[in-house]
């Protein structure tokens, strides 16, 4: 199976348009349109669902996409470190991470902290817990820095690295000054796009389940920056965690629920058998950068 397929078809998923696809790959829309048909004829099925211009993944397309994915990242890293053979002074990272680790300041400030000689030659890879895993365990990653970490292992070793408070946002003129689980049954919620982080969502709504409210869920969204814009224009309520804070805007007001049992949790994740020490100077500084953001959310 040609990897160009596979590239074309991952484009085409990622943006759910054949023009847009085509101008990322640099090639016209017909070619790339052949390729698809090509590639769902060589496996025997149908990957999208044709509508009018948009094309949407089958649940056989995502299912082959799971499987894409992890295999074109670890070419790429094969062809990266073909390439870095010849700067043998050069240490390589590649770093899995969810989108908490760079709100939290812990990976960008970690990254600051590594002082290695002769440099390194970082890549980061935005992804969910469950792609990092299996990156991982497939060394197209070096360390995960993800939710959900997986279960013990004599092939893993892992430890918390970060465990964050998360605050409840809501329009200044919604504010509730102290909110009780019956001021909060019933209300409208903006939340991350269930497919984006399912574990997430799953906690999510078992802890306000515990708690003894129902979140109704009117809006899906890509991130929490996207969740406060939603908030902001008086859509509904969410969560975020502490360390998005500073860039509330002011009509936007947060409060901590302390009878609500939901925090943000992070772990680091890497293989037993990886004893460089590129990989301990790294966690050190990880280890670094919480102590340091744990001292000023004091």
């Amino acid at each position: 199976m040609d990897i160009k397929l596979l590239r074309s078809f991952a484009t085409v998923a990622l943006l759910e348009h054949v023009g847009q696809a085509a101008e990322r790959l640099h090639i016209s829309q017909s070619p790339l349109s052949r390729q698809i048909q090509q590639l769902e004829s060589e496996l025997g099925v149908t990957l999208f669902h044709r509508e009018k211009k948009r094309l949407r993944l089958t649940e056989a397309g995502r299912k082959f996409l799971d499987e894409v994915t992890p295999f074109l990242h670890h070419h790429q890293r094969l062809k990266d470190y073909g390439r870095s053979l010849t700067q043998a002074d050069v240490g390589r990272l590649d770093i899995g991470y969810v989108e908490a680790a760079i709100h939290s300041r812990l990976l960008p400030e970690a990254l600051a902290r590594l002082n290695t000689p002769g440099g390194i030659d970082i890549h980061l890879h935005a992804m969910r817990s469950k792609q990092q895993q299996e990156l991982l365990q497939e060394r197209a990653l070096d360390v995960a820095l993800l939710h959900t970490p997986p279960e013990m292992s004599e092939r893993f070793l892992q430890k918390k690295v970060l465990t964050e408070p998360i605050l409840l946002a809501m329009t200044t003129e919604q504010a509730i000054a102290a909110p009780t689980p019956e001021d909060l049954q019933g209300r409208r919620w903006i939340a991350d796009h269930q497919h984006l982080n399912p574990a997430a969502r799953s906690r999510l709504l078992h802890a306000c389940e515990l708690a003894g409210f129902q979140p109704n869920i009117v809006l899906e969204v890509n991130g929490p920056q996207a969740a406060l814009a939603c908030v902001e224009a008086g859509l509904g309520f969410t969560f975020i965690q502490q360390s998005l804070a500073a860039q509330v805007p002011e009509t936007v007001s947060l409060v901590m629920l302390p009878w609500l049992p939901l925090d943000i949790t992070l772990y680091a994740v890497w293989r037993k058998e990886d004893t460089r020490p590129l990989i301990s100077e790294f966690l050190n500084a990880l280890d670094m950068s919480h102590s340091v953001n744990c001292t000023q959310g004091e």
